[in-house]
């Protein structure tokens, strides 16, 4: 395959150090009905999920005409749904956070980035519009799964009917085949 075909690597390393984050959020989300000792690495790996996010999005934008063409032809329903697709992961891995942070700043509590460093308050303590910030976190969340499921699938799905391409491209290692 030609380096041409690949991601640019700053794109590839973002994808999956915000990959990794997201998987053990979710983690320690889905933990801390039983753990609350879990809330401030929930709540500091979602800041920094936001950030991490913020930064993808606008080196994506950057390196816009140095990314791989898509693998479905343009127009077809398949290209379409990627490009769905794509958007909600990204409205996704904004969104899960930042309503956390409003959920947690209505509960009268900081959002922290670094020990000492908090993030500014967003919201003002409002204990029930903290719970619907709540509810709205969490269902998003379980949207983001729902997302994060169908575009591995995809991404599989690619491996299988496009040897030599799929996901490989998205793997920062050159000369990873399959």
């Amino acid at each position: 395959m030609s380096d041409n075909a690949r991601y640019p690597l700053s794109v590839s390393l973002l994808h999956w150090l915000l990959a990794l984050l997201v998987f053990l959020n979710f983690a320690l989300g889905y933990l801390l009905d039983d753990e609350e000792s879990l809330l401030a690495a929930h709540k500091l790996i979602g800041a920094w999920i936001l950030l991490l996010a913020l930064a993808r999005a606008a080196n994506k934008m950057r390196l816009r005409k140095r990314l791989p063409a898509s693998l479905n032809p343009p127009g077809s329903w398949p290209y379409l749904a990627e490009k769905w697709a794509h958007g909600l992961l990204y409205l996704c891995m904004l969104g899960v956070p930042l309503l956390g942070w409003l959920k947690t700043n209505a509960a009268g509590h900081a959002v922290t980035l670094f020990p000492g460093l908090d993030l500014p308050a967003l919201a003002a303590t409002n204990r029930s519009l903290s719970h619907w910030f709540g509810g709205m976190h969490e269902s998003l969340a379980a949207l983001f799964a729902l997302f994060i499921g169908l575009h591995v699938a995809a991404a599989l799905w690619h491996r299988i009917s496009h040897p030599g391409l799929g996901q490989a491209r998205m793997l920062p290692m050159r000369g990873v085949k399959r």
